[in-house]
């Protein structure tokens, strides 16, 4: 909605029209936008450049450093004195969708309505739907029982659902998602036998070759076929060889669904077709549709799923299906009980359940598009441990991104993947010979330096991004093309950062004007009139800078107008007051001031807070040390962000966060893997968790890695007593039921034991289990000559 902004302090000028909801200044003039809109122009007393507008101004607010950060796979909050107020873990979160709502409804309404059920929630964290006029919301929390505590609700008349979704993570984090989510499904389809009839040998022999080489399919599948048997062996009178049933093929595995016109199909040749075609029962009459339904519904019984997505292949003998649940611990929970259990509908077949390992990245198309043929290189290996990539298209118009995917069902290989993925997409650090990382103050604006950096990279076809915050280049592309960019690289920031180098700026005839009327007065303030000349003799006239590359950008801004300089006198300290530093008790070089009015060195500022001390409660806090420390005010954040350099504030961000989590080894443990800076939470209850970025899995009670296994049994094995107990059991005959692990004895009789837990039939001698007790019979008499021992004589 557009809004009039009115300033009724300066009735002459007429009322603009921006997307912005309050007046910014109170001094505007009526511009255009860069967007094409009307807007309002702020006056340099908000110091902003006349010229700069209103969507300018929101840009940057949009920008504005919230102070979170994503450290060790958390999300960190932090507050004055950079300490941490919040750490929040992908864990953490919940979601709901709720669906049923009113054509008028709102967050602030969504807000109130469960608010009456007793959940606070932010609107911030609620986002509305309307699809094909079906109204509903979003709603994440940072409580991870608000979904399932949410569903349990009950609405009374109003049609409302509440479903539990995937909870959206905070902005940053999707770059490198890490799960164990998923899980990969199958089971074999339904299939019969059957026999075809031939009255010649050659013509059976030559069907079953066609079929074992899958020249011969049956309905887009391949099938198995057994050698032709016939008479012909046992006797070559003409009689025999006149028997037209002499000659059978059998074949296994065909789809229940074939009928034997799809039989005769399939054999291409007319004189190859049999006389006579015998189709045996399916192993199971449970239509797939059907079965797909009873296999999910084991899933859901153990927790609820974000999505289902089944692959019925007509050319394959197993049905495939993936399953995400919402919950790690009920993926890992699935494949324990499901995989191998018999399935509903079949019961001499096994489920088949693995839990899939994936790791996400989000990368820009230009370092994708640099770094792809080392991707393709890697991608030989990663298939040798059975990890499978994926590049995705980008998901929008713009096209400024990519989804990268490695997926496995090895925790182990497909870390190593991730690790080697994650190497390709960082790039390389541009350094001198000296391993010096090359940089250049003057690259924090767009300057000469930086737009030749641009150049460069567009000339050699290789990747440069400009890292702000750490102060460095990372270059992507082939090796040895990046290479040769770190050579011409430490030329270029070489020769253009040398402070005695003069470089000239050219002005048109309304910019001289401008120089000669207090223009470059207010350049030479701005860098020093050392650093400045004016040249009028030459044509064009030219304004001379004496300087590093940064002393050039910042004239080359004052002169376009980009920066507003104050007058000399308006300049703080230019009194003759001594601005003493509040920790070298000297004269500050290059002071800065916070807001409690204290001056530092910048130097000293920033080595007070790197080095500072912790509080009685263990946290870093930075407190301001001026009046001879007796101040004791908490440094405000957007002080630390004014003061300090990008790098020296991450330092500062990082420290206070490691100082944060040793300090509650009760709430926080880092991964137990050598080199993994990543955390978990801390719980009471036992529960294995795969650590975000090596995979590595740990229990959060006792920070063992004993997937399967109770804290108990995991120390008893670890103490030994668990092989004590092993060989106690093996003395005394007792065994453990392979299906549900409840120690059994038997003291004589027949081998088949039934458990007392599970009732499964068990056959004592190889502990196979069985549905009935008459297959364990059946079993022993052929495998092992009957079900009751025999003493050795």
């Amino acid at each position: 909605m557009n809004t009039k902004l009115h300033n009724p302090d300066v009735k002459s000028r007429p009322t603009a029209v921006c997307r912005v909801t309050k007046p910014i200044c109170k001094f505007y003039r009526v511009g255009t936008c860069k967007y094409g809109a009307k807007c309002v122009n702020l006056h340099a007393e908000d110091g902003r450049a006349p010229g700069d507008s209103a969507c300018d101004l929101l840009e940057d607010e949009a920008k504005r450093d919230d102070f979170t950060r994503t450290i060790s796979g958390a999300f960190v909050q932090f507050d004055a004195g950079a300490r941490v107020s919040q750490i929040r873990l992908p864990g953490d979160f919940s979601a709901v969708r709720i669906g049923g709502l009113q054509p008028n409804a709102s967050k602030q309404s969504v807000q109130d309505m469960l608010a009456e059920k007793g959940f606070e929630v932010g609107v911030d964290d609620i986002y509305m739907l309307n699809k094909e006029g079906e109204y509903g919301a979003t709603v994440r929390s940072d409580d991870a029982s608000f979904s399932k505590r949410l569903c349990s609700c009950t609405w009374g008349d109003a049609k409302i659902q509440a479903t539990p979704i995937a909870a959206p993570m905070p902005s940053g984090y999707n770059s490198r998602r890490v799960d164990c989510k998923k899980v990969h499904l199958s089971w074999h389809k339904a299939v019969k036998i059957v026999w075809l009839k031939f009255g010649d040998g050659d013509i059976a022999r030559m069907v079953s070759s066609m079929f074992s080489k899958g020249t011969y399919k049956i309905l887009e599948q391949e099938i198995t076929a057994a050698a032709a048997i016939g008479a012909e062996s046992v006797s070559r009178s003409r009689s025999t060889r006149g028997n037209r049933v002499a000659w059978t093929v059998v074949l296994t595995e065909v789809p229940a669904a074939a009928h034997r016109d799809d039989i005769m199909l399939a054999i291409t040749h007319e004189r190859n077709k049999p006389f006579h075609v015998e189709m045996g029962a399916p192993t199971y009459s449970t239509d797939d549709e059907t079965a797909k339904a009873m296999i999910c519904s084991l899933l859901t019984n153990i927790g609820p799923l974000e999505y289902w997505d089944d692959t019925l292949e007509t050319n394959a003998r197993r049905v495939k299906a993936t399953a995400r649940f919402l919950d790690e611990s009920d993926a890992r929970r699935a494949a324990m009980e499901l995989d191998g259990k018999e399935l509903p509908f079949h019961s001499k077949a096994r489920l088949t359940v693995q839990v899939v390992y994936s790791a996400k990245f989000k990368v820009g198309v230009n370092i994708f598009d640099a770094v792809q043929p080392r991707i393709l290189a890697q991608q030989a290996s990663w298939r040798d441990g059975n990890v499978f990539f994926r590049a995705y298209s980008p998901a929008n118009s713009l096209g400024r991104f990519r989804v990268l995917k490695i997926e496995g069902e090895s925790a182990e290989e497909v870390a190593r993947a991730k690790t080697d993925l994650e190497s390709v997409l960082a790039g390389v650090v541009a350094t001198d010979k000296d391993g010096v990382v090359l940089w250049d103050s003057s690259l924090k604006a767009n300057g000469k330096l930086f737009q030749g950096i641009k150049s460069l990279a567009k000339k050699l076809s290789v990747t440069i991004l400009r890292d702000k915050a750490k102060s460095e280049l990372r270059l992507f592309g082939e090796q040895q093309r990046c290479q040769e960019a770190q050579h011409r690289l430490a030329e270029l920031v070489r020769i253009e950062s040398r402070p005695d180098t003069s470089r000239a700026i050219e002005l048109e005839p309304p910019k001289f004007l401008w120089a000669c009327q207090g223009g470059f007065r207010a350049v030479a303030g701005r860098i020093g009139p050392e650093r400045v000349s004016f040249d009028i003799a030459s044509t064009p006239k030219r304004i001379i800078v004496s300087g590093s590359l940064e002393d050039y950008d910042a004239a080359l801004a004052v002169i376009e107008g980009r920066e507003q300089v104050s007058e000399q006198g308006e300049q703080p300290g230019s009194d003759g007051t001594p601005q003493t530093c509040s920790v070298c008790w000297t004269e500050a070089d290059t002071p800065v001031k916070i807001t409690c009015g204290h001056i530092y060195c910048s130097e000293c500022f920033e080595d007070s807070c790197t080095k500072a001390d912790t509080t009685s409660s263990g946290d870093l806090k930075i407190l301001c040390h001026g009046s001879q420390g007796k101040c004791g005010s908490v440094v405000a954040l957007e002080d630390l962000q004014a003061c300090l350099s990008s790098a020296a504030l991450e330092t500062v961000l990082g420290l206070s966060f490691s100082t944060h989590v040793k300090r509650r080894p009760d709430q926080f443990r880092y991964c137990p893997s050598p080199d993994c800076d990543h955390i978990y939470r801390v719980s009471s209850a036992a529960r294995t968790l795969n650590c975000s970025n090596c995979l590595r899995p740990t229990c959060s009670a006792c920070h063992e890695p004993h997937v399967g296994m109770s804290c108990a049994e995991h120390r008893d094995l670890k103490s030994g007593g668990f092989a004590a107990f092993a060989k106690l059991k093996e003395k005394l005959g007792i065994k453990d039921c392979p299906k549900c692990a409840t120690p059994l004895e038997k003291v004589s009789g027949c081998n088949h034991m039934t458990c007392a837990a599970c009732k499964a039939h068990i056959c004592w001698v190889c502990l196979m289990t069985f549905p009935r007790g008459c297959d364990v019979y059946e079993h022993m008499s052929k495998l092992h000559g009957g079900h009751i021992d025999v003493p050795d004589v």
